[in-house]
């Protein structure tokens, strides 16, 4: 049987590459002969603790080693890595275990109370248990690389989306090495790349761009789990990083650091929702840098295009050409495609799309159409095949590299007993570049300030989440047939 276990490429990299530096994690350091060890003994303790090839896997911990190692060996042993969400709220993460059937979830001390919340789970493993399971593996232990099929489930991503409850996305094994094929293609990444994670590792960016692809290369992922522009700076320069992800607000603050970080190991910045104006600062804070702007989604296993280095000036504003084996077109309300230069619906396919949402038969037929994947994003393609993104879904927030589905805001806001409606938008901001901002209307007679609705949402969601703003109205604006007017509300806002 043809396999598609990514793990596998630890085997490769272990022969070719045993002395080669594959993982850094502050003091600690892995080559690729002693990650792939390392992989084998978890993978036992894994098995050890009762943990099987049928189990969803739950991670919930941040950027280290250990996660990695985690995820690596819950794919060596055939199950389906989940990683949580860190951010949610505990009811969030309540719903997201139970709606994807997770029994098995990893923890670190940071989220250990949160773990023995979580409903339903046959295995918990915390940083002690997971100390004392591999204390008992016998040195060299190797446990063989299950067999996957391109079509199996690999693991399992729960975004926001558009709607009020979490989806978990799935990513199969196909998926996967074909983002990986085309992150080491798009991104050029050999041997001797250093490539910094700062994203995530609950988040696809985190994990996929180019995330794990790091290993297919044979390079050096390095990680820190810190946000602060300051630190990633500092770890850029002392471990002599090649490229990086970097949210917005991270970017804004690598420009006002003075003295200016030594970046000359630098080749490449990867980044999404930066001003054309804010782009070329940075060019000229790092004119060696091939800056990649990009168009991805979690649906899409990440990217759908990037800018290659030949056009990131003469497409500046544009988004990048697909990836290998992507295909895009803009379509109209027909589904019929439009000429080039013309707004209309975004729509994807290739390998890398994920074939749906995982228990969500009707979100995933409405999402799909003729093996294509639709975005519900306006945008555009130039005559030379180049997306030009226009306006994101209309209920979608995007806050620091986050999605936040208005609609989930505005079911917990009106669970409040004061509040008769509730409408909530996304509003430009400074540092996060969307924040969420709630019009409320408040049943006759009721005295909540908006700083009680905001108190009620602490309660209830992730603080991401919770309106920056809250405005008291008498009145939302409507069409024809009741419906709330966002348009209406955004142009006021």
């Amino acid at each position: 049987m043809a396999t598609s276990n990514f793990a596998e490429v630890l085997r490769v990299q272990a022969l070719r590459r045993a002395g080669r530096e594959a993982l850094v994690d502050g003091e600690h350091r892995w080559t690729y002969a002693e990650l792939d060890a390392d992989v084998d003994r978890h993978a036992a303790a894994l098995l050890a603790a009762g943990i099987t090839a049928a189990d969803l896997v739950g991670i919930l911990a941040r950027n280290t080693a250990t996660y990695v190692l985690e995820l690596l060996a819950v794919a060596r042993i055939g199950a389906v890595a989940v990683p949580l969400n860190w951010r949610l709220h505990a009811t969030e993460q309540s719903y997201v275990v139970t709606q994807a059937g997770i029994a098995v979830v990893l923890h670190d001390d940071d989220f250990a109370d949160i773990a023995e919340a979580l409903p339903g789970l046959r295995v918990r493993v915390g940083p002690r248990r997971l100390e004392e399971l591999l204390a008992a593996q016998p040195q060299g232990i190797r446990v063989p690389d299950a067999e996957k099929a391109a079509g199996d489930v690999h693991r399992l991503l729960y975004t926001s989306g558009t709607t009020a409850h979490p989806k978990g996305v799935i990513h199969t094994c196909g998926n996967v090495a074909a983002n990986h094929r085309a992150q080491v293609l798009e991104l050029e990444l050999t041997q001797h790349d250093r490539i910094l994670i700062s994203a995530p590792l609950f988040h696809v960016s985190g994990l996929e761009a180019p995330g794990l692809a790091i290993f297919v290369a044979g390079a050096t992922m390095v990680l820190t789990p810190t946000f602060k522009a300051p630190d990633i700076a500092a770890i850029a320069a002392a471990e002599r990083i090649t490229g990086m992800v970097l949210a917005a607000q991270i970017l804004f603050g690598l420009l006002d650091l003075d003295p200016a970080p030594d970046l000359g190991s630098l080749r490449y910045l990867l980044f999404a929702g930066v001003a054309p104006s804010v782009r070329r600062k940075v060019k000229a804070r790092l004119p060696h840098v091939r800056l990649i702007d990009t168009f991805g989604m979690t649906e899409c296993c990440n990217g759908v295009t990037y800018m290659d280095a030949a056009h990131e000036e003469s497409k500046i504003g544009a988004l990048g050409a697909p990836f290998p084996g992507v295909h895009i077109r803009i379509v109209d309300q027909h589904f019929r495609e439009v000429a080039p230069g013309v707004e209309g619906e975004l729509i994807v396919r290739g390998e890398k799309i994920s074939p749906g949402y995982w228990r969500d038969e009707e979100t995933t037929k409405r999402t799909r159409r003729d093996g294509w994947f639709l975005t519900g994003d306006v945008g555009r393609i130039d005559e030379d095949g180049y997306l030009w993104f226009v306006d994101r879904r209309t209920d979608l927030i995007k806050s620091g590299g986050e999605n936040i589905a208005s609609a989930e805001v505005e079911r917990v806001i009106a669970q409040h007993p004061d509040v008769a409606e509730v409408a909530v938008i996304g509003v430009a901001d400074p540092q996060w570049d969307e924040v969420p901002k709630a019009f409320v209307i408040l049943h006759p007679g009721a005295r909540s300030t908006g700083e009680d609705i905001r108190a009620h949402c602490l309660a209830n969601l992730a603080k991401f989440k919770v309106p920056k703003y809250v405005q008291l109205v008498e009145s939302l604006p409507r069409n024809d047939s009741g419906k709330v007017l966002k348009k209406s509300l955004r142009e006021t806002a």
